[in-house]
């Protein structure tokens, strides 16, 4: 059905990370641990460890559609969801019960 590839995804995987170091901080080193590629992509100090420049910004820096208190619900509300260790994000039920869902 398709017949012209695709180009292969891993040469956006850097630029995919250090874009997530720029608005959520460096990953844990437990995370880095018991990552399987991690080494490809950082040091063992745990230091992005690829040439690509991380942003100095931050998830309140890039939300521009919002002001005030629903800027700041808006970013509890993400902050619970986007966040490096699996285990520390929230399930979709516990989302819907969030209050920046219930007051739109």
């Amino acid at each position: 059905m398709f017949k012209k590839r695709l180009p292969s995804r891993m040469g956006l995987v850097p630029a995919h990370i250090a874009r997530m170091i720029a608005l959520l901080g460096p990953p844990p080193e437990e995370l880095l641990k018991r990552g399987q590629f991690s080494d490809m992509f950082f040091d063992e100090d745990g230091n992005f460890a690829r040439d690509i420049k991380v942003e100095d910004t931050s998830l309140e820096d890039e939300e521009e559609n919002l002001e005030g208190g629903e800027k700041e619900k808006f970013l509890r509300f993400l902050s619970k969801m986007v966040r490096w260790m699996p285990e520390e994000r929230k399930t979709a039920r516990e989302l819907m019960d969030d209050p920046w869902l219930n007051n739109l």
